[in-house]
């Protein structure tokens, strides 16, 4: 259950303490689980559009990958994994070979397993047009 939540004005943020401040009532509201219609949704909802805004003004913000094999790459490292592990998942070494070596490309039935092994969205291992 929530503790009691005072807020007296709810403001574009300007400091680290204001910053922190709303990261705390943020996990307090997510910890409640609020309807997103709910007086509580919707101050959850602004506090992290403000929070999110700060981060972008402070270059907080984490840049996307460039490639799809950049994320399998640093996925890889991350979760201390082998091409042997993403041929389980995608099909033999030789196509995780050349997918890595970008002489592949990643087909859509592939997408999906990787996507669950690795721990990302889907959409970080579609090509960008």
């Amino acid at each position: 259950m929530m503790k009691q939540l005072v807020l007296v004005e709810v403001r574009a943020i300007h400091t680290k303490k204001q910053y922190s401040q709303y990261l705390s009532l943020i996990d307090e509201l997510m910890d409640d689980d609020p309807a997103p219609s709910s007086e509580k949704g919707q101050l959850l909802e602004t506090l992290s559009i403000l929070v999110d805004e700060y981060e972008k003004r402070q270059g907080w913000e984490l840049p996307l990958p460039k490639s799809p094999v950049d994320v399998i790459k640093s996925r890889m490292i991350e979760l201390d994994l082998k091409q042997v592990d993403l041929a389980d998942a995608i099909g033999d070494k030789t196509v995780v070979s050349r997918i890595l070596n970008g002489s592949r490309k990643l087909t859509y039935s592939m997408i999906r397993p990787l996507s669950d092994l690795l721990k990302v969205p889907a959409e970080f291992l579609l090509e960008k047009a």
